[in-house]
């Protein structure tokens, strides 16, 4: 297993609810980032979120698509999100969707981690194999 590490900035959050009744809130997110570090390019994804009436409690599940380079070998793969949020604590898992990669990453398999520093800062940690 190989491993990258970077930095990505979010260049497009488009918020919408749909649903806001009983103090629950459903909306959905759409996203758009850039790459830095062992990946660099681009990607959209397409959010799922659910909150309820204790912030520290939430959820979501996404769809992303990165088009680039892991560690300068080209292509694209698709990356599935679900996280889960309870008092202030969290549960989040993204893995590479398989037979997603295209390109010199067809075959790519993994996971993702992703941290925010305090300043707002986010950063990544991608294992995978090719």
């Amino acid at each position: 297993m190989s491993t990258v590490q970077g930095t990505f900035d979010i260049s497009r959050w488009d918020d919408e609810t749909y649903l806001d009744a009983d103090g629950i809130k459903l909306g959905h997110i759409s996203v758009a980032k850039a790459f830095h570090g062992g990946l660099e390019g681009a990607s959209t994804a397409r959010l799922l979120t659910a909150g309820g009436p204790v912030p520290t409690s939430a959820a979501y599940v996404a769809i992303e698509r990165f088009i680039g380079s892991v560690d300068g070998v080209d292509g694209s793969f698709v990356l599935q999100h679900s996280a889960v949020m309870a008092d202030g604590s969290s549960d989040m898992a993204v893995r590479i969707v398989p037979d997603s990669g295209t390109g010199k990453l067809t075959g790519i398999s993994g996971t993702l981690r992703i941290d925010r520093a305090a300043d707002g800062t986010h950063s990544y940690r991608l294992d995978y194999e090719v």
